[in-house]
């Protein structure tokens, strides 16, 4: 079944050419986690949107341990295009110039990157969040289109990293409500001890 649509996917839309290079420039949102990278660090700057950004930040590392150093290792599925070298995707690739790969098919690394960082937006942000998943949604669309991808290992990067992205909105739950109170309190007593104390106390002591 899934050889079965890229082959379908292949034969019906490669020959629109405005339509290849729109999803080789929409899948570069994902390249190397990118576009959810660059989320995370601009929530960062700015005070009103840090925890957003802390969410995100967490959602990411996740999703890195999880997909690049667990899955991608151990179930290292091979490209379709590698399985099936005769039927012309890596000849299509070098038509348009997409990179392709090296690593495991399972799961897609962009799906996963993009919906960790898109679900743990909207868990924080709500309906407001929503169009980070309709753009993560698109990029998913893209690996497929592009064939550097099996349905089956977009669904899994979706899922999988729509779990990370619940997990991040949790850990920054976390972290605001225990970690960064005691850190605060930790800085506070420290300042406290390095200010000397007021001239006037010691002269009506």
């Amino acid at each position: 079944m899934d050889i079965a649509i890229l082959k379908w996917v292949h034969q019906v839309f490669h020959d629109q050419t405005w339509l290849n290079y729109i999803m080789k420039y929409v899948t570069y949102i994902g390249e190397f986690g990118a576009g959810a990278i660059i989320c995370a660090i601009v929530l960062l700057i700015f005070k009103k949107t840090r925890w957003a950004g802390v969410a995100v930040a967490c959602a990411c590392v996740l999703d890195v341990l999880i997909v690049n150093v667990i899955l991608k290792l151990s179930v290292n599925r091979a490209r379709p295009w590698q399985t099936y070298p005769d039927l012309g995707f890596q000849e299509f690739h070098l038509s348009i110039g997409v990179r392709e790969p090296a690593d495991s098919s399972f799961p897609s690394g962009h799906t996963a990157a993009l919906f960790a960082a898109a679900v743990a937006l909207t868990m924080y942000y709500k309906v407001k969040g929503l169009p980070a998943i309709a753009v993560a949604l698109l990029v998913a669309i893209s690996r497929i289109y592009l064939c550097m991808h099996y349905p089956t290992d977009v669904l899994g990067g979706m899922f999988i990293g729509a779990a990370c992205g619940v997990g991040g909105y949790f850990l920054m739950k976390a972290g605001k409500k225990y970690v960064w109170p005691e850190i605060l309190k930790l800085f506070s007593k420290k300042k406290s001890e390095e200010t000397p104390p007021d001239k006037n106390e010691e002269d009506t002591e």
